[in-house]
């Protein structure tokens, strides 16, 4: 279960997919968000992660995430404990994202 919440607007939501760059939500309920959009996402098993919204497919959201330290150091934890068989690439910049 993941808290998302954006420009003050929040819905109960899920983790779908989560790499060191970026995460992808299912937001159950529709909140106003944009492109570009600065987003955060509270989880029991990661804290807080904060991000940029890059694309929306409702109920589905794709946010890069801020590249902090503390972020990459939850992302790795996360699949060291919760994903122990998945291997997460850690290498290689950010992924380009396209709009549209």
């Amino acid at each position: 279960m993941a808290k998302i919440e954006c420009l003050g607007q929040k819905s109960p939501g899920a983790v779908l997919d989560l790499t060191e760059h970026g995460i992808c939500l299912y937001s159950f309920i529709e909140i106003p968000l944009a492109v570009g959009d600065k987003i955060t996402v509270l989880t029991e098993e990661m804290g807080l992660l904060v991000g940029t919204v890059r694309w929306l497919r409702w109920p589905r959201i794709g946010a890069e995430l801020t590249l902090t330290a503390n972020n990459r150091a939850k992302v790795q934890s996360y699949y060291k404990v919760f994903k122990p068989n998945k291997q997460l690439a850690l290498t290689g910049p950010a992924p380009r994202w396209r709009i549209g």
